[in-house]
């Protein structure tokens, strides 16, 4: 064994190291118990080894009386620092002190009469003994769970002193002066006791505050989880209940436009109408954003055909520049068979966003979407997609704000909207690993870009669904429809089979789109706003256009024989009847362009709630948006038949559009029995005939479909 002068000088170099460390680990975790307090055991230790050295020289009563109260203190001061940092209760450290106290007392005492040596290394042995005791119990009470990893080591090392110096208790025989520094079980302890257990404690205490500091990560991760939660529930919860009397005011504000003969009524219910409808887009946008909080789920990723699947989307969207005389292109540069293996929903979600931004801020000039090969890899393609448009453009130093949450551009605030849409496409993004990349100039226009990887997918695991043969696909067609919801429903299917579609919302719009451009097919609602279809039709057997050929569907939910038989008079092709179905109208847009005779049949089930209507609307909107469409019918379906019951009389034509728009959305939503009914009364009022209290029994039809929806609606959440 090295000799007993160089470990002491060697026990000291390590009390002096651990000092350090001890400093360097309070600094990090300056405000965690016991760690300040820790920095003073190791000092105290050198102290009283330089003092045992020193007594060495002198051999008087004041020296070992200081070294070895010193020794005793930086006992005491270890156990208390270990106390604070597990924040236990330490049962019993008051007795530890006072058995500390009474060994430092016996030790000084024995110290008067040079023969006990041996009795006050016996003492200061038991010391040992008593403090690794009790430092182990509280580590394996206290300290073995919650910090396993620091536990271990301290375990370890008290383990070890505990049986060195038990050892040494037991086994040592009698000492003199002369020979113990020269015996080996003395050297051996103070290696232990000095060189090694500095070590183990100072990298068992930063240990411990590495295992405290992740504990208090975790706790705060947790706690920011049950907020998002807490806060997503607050939401969800005060959306319906700001949905309930907003539906209540868009109701009354359209009856009392509606009711009133005051044209000075008309642009305050219109200010209600517009103000109540932002305020629930607001409310939808609030929840989407929210939603990205809330939820933290994998990617669903799947085998997409990249063309087909952009194709599709722009068909989606270009009814909507078409609207606003917009050009909307898709200039794509990608490999012609591209299949990449991504999170189509989500990126979806992106593209729709970025798009319909463009086209709302754009008045005039072009909407693009520049889909680009940034770099090919052997497993993944690195892919650009832009959106760009000729708007108005954006500030330089509105810019790094846009995509905070109800940070709007000054066109923005112009337009009015929520502030959330690009939030929420940053925010997507982010999950599909990529970044927004806004550039604009001012006059000229905005490019919104994004960088994506996108992993090759399997080309041959692809539905290669528009190859089928048993329905025609890429139609150029032309939609006349007045209502959103109908609107919207027949546009997502279409756009399913890659049809490009033009949107109207009135007869006259339908005539001047005829005259302009040329149509593989008409899909024509025979109940418009300032037209019938059939006055639409007999007015283009009157005029030139492009379409002298052009089959034309009849889309309607009249479906009497004497309107049929009408309808096939007047040279229409083929009936697609309400609810929409998709199968029917794909048939039916495919029949068109063959000698196929016309198929009239709608299945319509004689019930007073048709529970699978709301998946066709969940294949097109979602199902925050079906929840919005059918609180809102359910809301104002009673007001707008007791309002029919009062035009009745006094302005039937008003009375019939009424009636027309609730029974086409009454069968869309599935209130078959009730719609049906509303078509009834709407052919008895156009062949004037008497109503009697057909109104009143539509009314009690409404409660009972009414009490069946409710019904269903309890079974869902339940």
């Amino acid at each position: 064994m090295l000799d007993s002068a160089t470990l002491y000088y060697a026990s000291a170099a390590m009390m002096a190291v651990m000092t350090l460390l001890n400093y360097l680990t309070w600094r990090t975790n300056n405000k965690t118990p016991g760690t300040l307090l820790y920095i003073f055991y190791p000092l105290v230790m050198f102290a009283s080894v330089m003092s045992f050295a020193l007594h060495g020289h002198i051999n008087n009563l004041a020296s070992v009386a200081i070294a070895n109260t010193l020794l005793f203190s930086a006992s005491i001061i270890h156990v208390l620092a270990i106390c604070q940092f597990l924040n236990a209760k330490c049962v019993g450290f008051k007795t530890f002190v006072s058995i500390t106290v009474a060994l430092a007392i016996t030790m000084i005492y024995l110290a008067t009469d040079s023969a006990e040596l041996r009795s006050r290394i016996l003492v200061s042995d038991l010391q040992h003994i008593v403090e690794s005791l009790f430092l182990l119990a509280l580590f394996i009470r206290n300290g073995r769970k919650s910090y396993p990893n620091g536990s271990i080591v301290y375990i370890l090392i008290l383990s070890i002193i505990l049986a060195v110096f038990t050892g040494r208790t037991l086994m040592m025989g009698d000492i003199t002066t002369a020979n113990l520094l020269s015996a080996d079980w003395f050297s051996f302890t103070l290696f232990i006791n000095g060189v090694i257990a500095p070590m183990f404690y100072a990298t068992g205490m930063a240990l411990l505050c590495n295992e405290r500091r992740e504990q208090n990560l975790n706790q705060l991760t947790e706690k920011a989880h049950k907020d998002l939660e807490i806060r997503g529930l607050f939401l969800s919860t005060i959306s319906h209940e700001i949905r309930t009397p907003l539906n209540g005011i868009l109701g009354s504000a359209q009856l009392i436009m509606n009711q009133s003969s005051d044209p000075r009524d008309k642009p305050y219910c219109e200010a209600i109408i517009n103000s109540a409808e932002s305020l629930n887009l607001l409310v939808d946008k609030v929840l989407d954003y929210a939603s990205l909080d809330q939820r933290d789920e994998a990617l669903y990723e799947e085998d997409v055909e990249f063309k087909t699947w952009l194709n599709n989307l722009c068909l989606l969207l270009s009814p909507l520049a078409e609207q606003k005389h917009l050009k909307f292109e898709l200039i794509y540069d990608l490999p012609e068979q591209a299949c990449y293996y991504c999170d189509q929903q989500k990126l979806r979600q992106v593209i729709i966003n970025l798009v319909g931004n463009a086209i709302k801020f754009t008045d005039q000039g072009a909407v693009k979407i520049h889909v680009k090969l940034l770099n090919e890899g052997q497993l993944d393609h690195l892919v650009r997609v832009s959106v760009i448009d000729s708007g108005p453009g954006i500030e330089d130093e509105e810019i790094a704000y846009l995509t905070e949450p109800y940070v709007q551009s000054s066109a923005g605030k112009e337009k009015g909207g929520t502030g959330l849409g690009l939030a929420i496409t940053s925010r997507l993004l982010e999950k599909l690993g990529s970044k927004l990349n806004i550039e604009s100039e001012l006059k000229k226009g905005s490019t919104f870009s994004f960088d994506i990887s996108l992993a090759i997918g399997e080309l041959s695991l692809v539905e290669q669904r528009h190859q089928s043969k048993d329905y025609v696909t890429g139609l150029d067609v032309l939609l006349v429809e007045d209502l959103d919801l109908n609107q919207k429903i027949a546009i997502e299917f279409m756009a399913d089979d890659e049809h490009k579609i033009k949107l109207a919302k009135d007869g006259n719009s339908a005539i001047e789109l005829m005259q302009k451009h040329h149509f593989d097919v008409v899909l024509l609602d025979m109940n418009l706003p300032d037209l019938t279809g059939q006055e639409v039709l007999k007015k283009l057997k009157n005029i030139d256009h492009l379409n002298q050929r052009t089959p034309v569907l009849a889309f309607t939910a009249s479906l009497s024989p004497d309107e049929i038989k009408e309808y096939l008079s007047l040279g229409i092709k083929d009936i697609v009847g309400k609810p929409i179905k998709q199968q029917k109208l794909r048939q039916a847009l495919s029949d068109s362009q063959t000698n196929q005779s016309a198929s009239i049949a709608v299945e319509l089930r004689d019930t007073l709630y048709d529970e699978t209507a709301a998946a066709t609307l969940i294949s097109s909107f979602s199902e925050d948006e079906v929840s919005s469409i059918y609180n809102e019918f359910v809301l104002s379906a009673r007001n707008k038949l007791i309002r029919c019951q009062q035009l009745v009389d006094d302005d039937k034509e008003q009375c019939i559009k009424l009636i027309h728009r609730q029974a086409s959305t009454a069968l869309q939503l599935g209130f078959n029995r009730y719609g049906t009914e509303l078509k009834r009364i709407e052919r008895k009022l156009l062949d004037n005939k008497p109503l009697k209290e057909l109104l009143t029994e539509a009314l009690i039809l409404w409660q009972e479909s009414l009490q069946a929806y409710l019904k269903h609606a309890r079974r869902e959440l339940s």
